[in-house]
């Protein structure tokens, strides 16, 4: 029943001409962007040892992983339905700019060594800041925080910038292909137009 729902604000157009789902997927897509910013703000603040404002307030970027990973995660499916699964990454993220890619590929890294340190110096932290978790605790989600808040919004972002991927795309003898395919699985045919990091 959701697909359908789906498909159908995919085909109403709104009367600007976009579609009635990017208008949708905008503020989750400012919110995303707002998550980011705040994780990185707790991340820096975990760093230098300062006393995060709100005290364990900041939990609730917790709970905004989930409002805005949903919606990413929906539109990602519908956009890679038709791709290989080693194609994902790279249909889901195709309305990105070099930077913006790059940028999350490099924030991943970073994600990663970041748990590996949380791991080695968080079990042995037991200092509190009064209302607030111990900052190698704070430093720890807070890396998570941000992969995931930048992920959902270059997703998102994406999905309002290469429209064309929610196109069904063809060969010449009519066959249905992935938006990065080059070439047709079926019959071998090129296929003009294949997405491609520029």
């Amino acid at each position: 029943m959701s697909r359908i729902v789906y498909l159908n604000l995919v085909l109403v157009q709104s009367k600007s001409g976009e579609p009635l789902l990017n208008v949708a997927v905008f503020p989750f897509m400012l919110l995303a962007a707002l998550g980011f910013v705040l994780s990185v703000a707790a991340h820096l603040l975990a760093i230098t040892g300062i006393e995060i404002p709100g005290g364990r307030l900041v939990w609730g970027l917790h709970v905004g992983i989930f409002a805005v990973w949903i919606p990413a995660v929906l539109v990602s499916v519908q956009t890679a339905r038709l791709g290989n699964r080693k194609d994902f990454w790279k249909i889901a993220l195709a309305g990105c700019p070099p930077w913006m890619r790059y940028g999350l590929l490099v924030l991943f890294g970073y994600a990663i060594f970041n748990f590996i340190l949380f791991i080695s110096v968080a079990p042995a932290h037991t200092q509190q800041f009064g209302n607030t978790p111990p900052p190698s605790v704070l430093r720890g989600f807070s890396g998570h925080w941000m992969i995931f808040y930048a992920a959902a919004f270059a997703i998102l972002y994406s999905r309002i910038h290469a429209p064309q991927l929610y196109r069904v795309r063809k060969c010449p003898n009519g066959h249905v292909v992935s938006p990065a395919a080059r070439f047709c699985p079926d019959c071998g045919c090129a296929v003009p137009d294949a997405i491609g990091f520029t």
